[in-house]
């Protein structure tokens, strides 16, 4: 159903289109019939995207873009000297966030919210197969690239639709979903949320925001989460987990090199029938990702799909780009590419790694956030010792204003000094591929790990070391 029924000839302008977040809704509504257009300050993989649909794409921000616009859309990275947003509001253009903007869509929707400080895009990506895989066709807007679909979004034709709720600025609480999950709470941007307790406090009333007659779905294994969902007032709700207790519980687990291999136990409850489904397979590795399926495998039994349905989807699902991605095998070393830039998440992505027993692991690690890098200093040391050689390079700022102290050459120094030549700097994105021939060899894998540009040069190194001669 469209928004803004009565003002459909309106030109609706995106500042920073290219952003995840914001592609996925400018396809959204574009698809529904509303003249959109957006500026960027990169051309990216999102804006090509968009400019092949029809959209209009104008490369920098300036007042000139805004002929016609009605409606502004601005995320919270938008700062408030931008010259678009300046220009708005002189001119009583009327504004709206981001997330505004999404509660307006899945307002008119039956909609699914994800979110979690971890593995929010797996599960939403999951839960969108699964609805697909059922005949829903639901709308999607997810926070990366899905692999099935090329793109962070699906338009589907139906009135579900399953969307990735961004916790990083606090608008999640402006959503108000059918079906809300969360993931997972941890430490995490807390340059916003300044304190753990306010950081819960969000997701609490996100878990309220529910609608009277939804549904909250969560984690158990996640002590603080399942903590947390003892002060919600919401009658309706559900838990996952690995562990025995669970609501929905996963055993018998096996994971390989050819997915991830289950059992799933459902308790009977209020809203679920008892059911155990034996030898299910999910195309992606790893337990934590068998605990973002069982998110999936709630929602396809609240919604009555059916057993074969929701197989059918895990077994045939294609994953996420940037989530333990393959990027080439040269000459025996896999070289992978992966999104991880908190530690917990580097945790799951070196125990995934180990599950394929290469002989040696070594990362290449490009912190993210100098805030973030601070504030988990000794778990990012924690974590990242547990592999066999580490490159680090300088951090990735994403706007923030640097910090002298936590330099790439102090990280490196206190990594060795349990482990002498353990780890070693990046100084040169060029050095890779003759790292990657001095340090590895047949059986070896490399990982780059971090949220910043570190995926270019991944992406990058196929070409590169194949013109090396030998």
């Amino acid at each position: 159903m469209k928004i803004l029924e009565k003002n459909i000839k309106n030109k609706i302008h995106f500042v920073g289109i290219g952003g995840i977040g914001m592609s996925g809704i400018a396809e959204v509504l574009f698809s529904q019939g509303y003249k959109i257009q957006g500026s960027d300050l990169s051309n990216n993989i999102n804006t090509k995207r968009l400019k092949k649909k029809g959209i209009k794409i104008f490369l920098g921000h300036s007042p000139k873009n805004l002929k016609g616009v009605n409606i502004l859309v601005i995320s919270s990275a938008i700062k408030n000297n931008n010259s678009e947003l300046k220009f708005a509001k002189k001119n009583k253009i009327l504004i709206y966030k981001r997330a505004d903007m999404l509660a307006a869509l899945m307002k008119h929707n039956e909609s699914i919210a994800v979110t979690g400080s971890h593995g929010k895009t797996t599960t939403t990506s999951l839960i969108s197969s699964v609805l697909e895989s059922a005949n829903f066709d639901p709308t999607t807007i997810i926070g990366g690239i899905v692999n099935k679909y090329k793109s962070t979004t699906r338009i589907g034709k139906s009135n579900w639709m399953v969307v990735e709720a961004d916790e990083s600025d606090g608008s999640l609480v402006n959503l108000f979903p059918k079906i809300a999950v969360i993931t997972n709470i941890n430490k995490e941007h807390m340059d916003f949320y300044k304190t753990y307790k306010n950081l819960k406090k969000f997701f609490l009333d996100f878990v309220n925001n529910t609608l009277f007659d939804g549904v909250a779905i969560y984690c158990r294994d996640n002590l603080d989460l399942k903590r947390l969902m003892l002060k919600s007032k919401k009658k309706n709700k559900i838990n996952y987990g690995l562990q025995k207790d669970s609501d929905v519980r996963a055993t018998n687990i096996l994971i390989n090199e050819n997915g991830s291999f289950f059992d799933i136990n459902i308790k009977k409850t209020n809203l679920l029938k008892k059911e155990i489904i034996k030898k299910v397979q999910l195309n992606v590795l790893g337990k934590h990702n068998i605990q973002n399926s069982l998110a999936a495998v709630t929602v396809a039994k609240i919604l009555n799909i059916s057993t074969f349905d929701l197989k059918n989807a895990f077994k045939n699902f294609k994953g996420v780009k940037r989530r333990f991605t393959l990027v080439c095998n040269f000459k025996g070393i896999k070289i992978i590419d992966d999104y991880a830039h908190h530690p917990e998440e580097i945790k799951a992505t070196l125990n995934l790694a180990k599950i394929l027993k290469p002989k040696k692991i070594i990362v290449i690690f490009q912190p993210h956030r100098f805030s973030r890098f601070k504030n988990l200093y000794l778990d990012f040391k924690k974590e990242l010792k547990n592999c066999d050689k580490l490159y680090v390079t300088d951090v990735y700022a994403a706007g923030e204003k640097r910090i002298r102290s936590l330099s790439k050459e102090r990280f490196v120094n206190e990594m060795n000094k349990n482990k002498k030549n353990f780890a070693k700097t990046l100084d040169n994105f060029n050095h890779l591929p003759q790292i990657i021939l001095n340090e590895s060899e047949r059986g070896d894998m490399v990982i780059f790990i971090g949220a910043g540009d570190i995926s270019k040069w991944v992406n990058d190194l196929p070409n590169k070391l194949n013109k090396i001669k030998f």
